[in-house]
């Protein structure tokens, strides 16, 4: 199986998981699925850019071995922990999904907002200026297509907006005003 084709079927399948848990969102609670997604669109990413900056630093992937990447040591070192941090941030991220955004809060809904917009656009932009993986998008803005893999690296889009959308309405929903439940409680004070 082609390298390419083995990421579309990963692609294939994390699409599906994505339609599961949005199907399922009644039977495991809105929010709680909206974490989950969070995290299926955190662990697509961590296959390609934190995976790919330590690879390249330290010279794992297999084409590396063949034709090496010339790289400074100094700007191997920057790669390596640019690698790190994407893997720390990506794990906050999760973090915050599992607990804040579960929990109904804002500010767990804004975070993930905000990764999707500052990432998403970085991801986007620079797909578009150095290299879109492939993507049918940047050919209909009239840039040239090179590569392949942008099925699964485009995977958290679909995830982060699924869960954004999906754990909106009971995070900033309107709360039944003569109801004492301890979950309404939850919704009010923020």
């Amino acid at each position: 199986m082609s390298l390419q084709l083995s990421i579309q079927l990963g692609a294939a399948v994390a699409l599906g998981v994505v339609v599961v848990l949005v199907r399922a969102r009644r039977r495991l609670g809105a929010l709680n699925a909206a974490s989950w997604l969070v995290i299926l669109g955190a662990l697509a990413l961590m296959t390609e850019h934190p995976q790919f900056a330590i690879a390249y630093s330290v010279g794992v992937a297999d084409e590396l071995r063949t034709h090496p990447m010339p790289l400074l040591a100094h700007a191997r070192i920057h790669f390596f922990m640019a690698g790190v941090y994407a893997l720390i941030g990506l794990g906050l991220l999760c973090t915050v999904a599992r607990t804040l955004l579960r929990e109904g809060r804002r500010a767990g809904w804004y975070a993930t907002l905000f990764a999707l917009i500052a990432g998403g656009a970085s991801d986007l932009v620079s797909g578009a200026l150095w290299f879109g993986h492939g993507s049918p998008l940047y050919r209909l803005l009239g840039g040239q297509v090179l590569g392949f893999g942008w099925e699964m690296l485009y995977v958290y889009f679909v995830a982060w907006i699924a869960a954004l959308v999906i754990s909106y309405q009971p995070i900033f929903g309107k709360v039944r005003e003569n109801s004492s439940s301890e979950e309404n409680k939850l919704w009010t004070y923020r």
